[in-house]
């Protein structure tokens, strides 16, 4: 694309998960972006998920979703987001024709060209997919759907404690980490995707975590839904082989120097 993507500017984005994405994962959004000037985005997003007539309420809770997951907002996101729209559009390869395939997500964009609305489809889906992922996100923030990600790690071993508070904030783009109460230090962002990564693979046992802050000793992870998980008692390995617990202690560790 051009490197001189114009402001103002209005485009439309579109976005499908692939076929072959069940339900109840399936969706589709738009994401209309009006750039009034490089300080100035107002976002106007509906996303709609597909295909679950033949799911009951037990299905969705199960998978982590509501009975009506659909959503509409208009209004102002950080302008941040301007230079990381340009950013990657400047960046793509880009055909005018359209094509689709049941494994890849569908993304198009319509923008101003020459005068004229023109309709351009990026060949890096995959990566279109990830950004759209983290705008969608702030867009949830911004409208006060979701709040900001948050995680403590707090080692317990006898009467000496440790704790790290991590919190990003996808609306703002900007990741911080706080220990045991200091000073708040600036992550690099590209560190939240191989954090939740590291994280989240272990298995999560609700059943086996406690609602209350733990004082014997331990090590525990809390991350927005209330509960407390003892690595080895509420986070489990995967396999017989995996060392997830021991990844995500490394990762602490690191994260405290």
């Amino acid at each position: 694309m051009d490197k001189n993507i114009p402001i103002p500017g209005q485009y439309i984005v579109r976005f499908q998960t692939a076929s072959v994405v069940p339900a109840p994962y399936s969706h589709f959004y738009t994401l209309k972006l009006d750039i009034a000037s490089k300080d100035e985005l107002t976002v106007d997003f509906d996303i709609k998920y597909l295909d679950r007539d033949d799911l009951d309420e037990d299905d969705l809770l199960d998978e982590g979703f509501s009975t009506d997951d659909d959503y509409a907002w208009k209004g102002n996101v950080p302008a941040i987001w301007i230079k990381q729209f340009q950013d990657i559009l400047a960046a793509s390869k880009i055909i005018r024709k359209r094509e689709e395939s049941e494994f890849e997500d569908f993304v198009e964009i319509e923008l101003e060209e020459n005068g004229k609305m023109v309709t351009i489809y990026p060949v890096d889906k995959e990566r279109w997919s990830y950004f759209l992922q983290e705008f969608m996100q702030a867009v949830f923030e911004a409208g006060g759907r979701e709040k900001p990600f948050e995680l403590t790690y707090l080692e317990i071993d006898g009467e000496k404690q440790s704790q790290l508070d991590l919190r990003a904030s996808f609306a703002e783009k900007s990741f911080t980490v706080t220990k045991s109460n200091g000073p708040v230090k600036n992550l690099d962002w590209t560190q939240l995707q191989k954090i939740m990564d590291t994280v989240y693979k272990a298995e999560f046992v609700p059943d086996n975590a406690s609602d209350k802050k733990p004082s014997k000793k331990g090590k525990y992870i809390t991350a927005g839904d209330g509960l407390w998980y003892q690595l080895g008692v509420a986070i489990l390995e995967t396999t017989a082989k995996s060392k997830d617990l021991e990844k995500i202690e490394a990762l602490f560790n690191a994260l405290s120097k």
